[in-house]
C-alpha cells in the first residue's frame, strides 16, 4: 500500500472513531505508528504536528526509499551484466588465439616425441605410447 492510499484509509477510518483523533498532534502519531518501518525512521525523527505537512514529507521519503532501491538494483544488475561480458571477452579472446595453434602444437608435439610410430597389431596398448600434451594434459593422437 503506497502513503497516498494509506492516508486515504486513514482519514476515512478517522471519521468512525474521532476519540482517536482528537488533535492533529494525535492524528498525526497515530498515522506515523501505521507506515512501514523505514518511512517512520525518516519522519518520525522530525516530529511534525501538523498532518499535511507529515503526509507531504511522508510521500517524499516513500519516493525517496523507492529511488533508493531502484538505484541499488541497478547496480546489482549492471554489475552482473558487467562481469559477464567480460568473462566472455576474455574466453573469446582466448579461443581467438588458440585458433589455428593447436594443430600446429600437436604436430610440434607429435614431431618431437622421440617415441617411435608402431602399428596398433604390434603393441596391445599403444595409448602409453601417444605422449601427454604439455597444455591441456590429453593425449592426442
Amino acid at each position: 500500500m503506497t502513503v497516498s492510499e494509506y492516508e486515504r484509509e486513514f482519514v476515512r477510518l478517522s471519521q468512525y472513531a474521532p476519540e482517536c483523533v482528537s488533535s492533529e498532534a494525535v492524528m498525526c502519531k497515530r498515522f506515523e505508528y501505521g507506515l512501514n518501518e523505514y518511512i517512520r525512521l525518516l519522519v518520525g525523527i522530525l516530529e511534525i504536528k501538523e498532518f499535511v505537512v507529515l503526509v507531504d514529507r511522508t510521500c517524499k521519503a516513500e519516493a525517496l526509499g523507492k529511488d533508493k532501491r531502484k538505484a541499488e538494483s541497478e547496480a546489482r544488475n549492471s554489475k552482473s551484466f558487467q562481469s559477464a561480458p567480460k568473462r566472455f571477452r576474455d574466453n573469446q579472446s582466448s579461443f581467438r588465439d588458440n585458433v589455428g595453434h593447436s594443430n600446429r602444437n600437436q604436430s610440434r608435439l607429435q614431431m618431437s616425441s622421440k617415441t617411435p610410430a608402431t602399428s596398433v597389431a604390434s603393441i596391445g596398448n599403444v595409448r602409453s605410447e601417444i605422449p601427454e600434451c604439455k597444455y591441456c594434459g590429453k593425449r592426442h593422437p
